[in-house]
């Protein structure tokens, strides 16, 4: 996917609202300059836009559907932290900024797929 930076910008929460359905509650959005990812009380939804085109790609993964999560850490010298999603058919790899919140994400994420 792409890098993810700070949480929940006006900008992301405004776009995340627009893809939930009647119930479905915002819990936290990450995100960078064109994406970002939202975490909501049914599912997980990557809005990725495209640099050099006017197309957006929404995926959306029920937390039922996540097999599993991995967090890598970076050392010192790394510029980013992993977070991978294992579903039955794909695996997405999630890169977050050095600064930005991965453990924050991680635990709020393992929370919603083990409950």
């Amino acid at each position: 996917m792409s890098l993810f930076g700070g949480a929940n910008t006006r900008k992301h929460v405004s776009q995340a609202c627009e893809y939930l359905y009647e119930g479905e509650e915002l819990i936290q959005t990450y995100g960078m300059l064109l994406d970002f990812v939202a975490l909501t009380t049914r599912r997980i939804l990557f809005v990725d836009s495209a640099v050099f085109s006017r197309k957006t790609a929404v995926i959306s993964i029920p937390y039922s559907r996540v097999e599993s999560i991995a967090l890598e850490k970076g050392d010192f010298w790394s510029r980013t932290n992993k977070v991978e999603i294992q579903t039955k058919a794909k695996t997405y790899c999630l890169e977050f900024r050095k600064e930005a919140d991965v453990i924050g994400f991680y635990q709020t994420l393992s929370y919603y797929i083990c409950h």
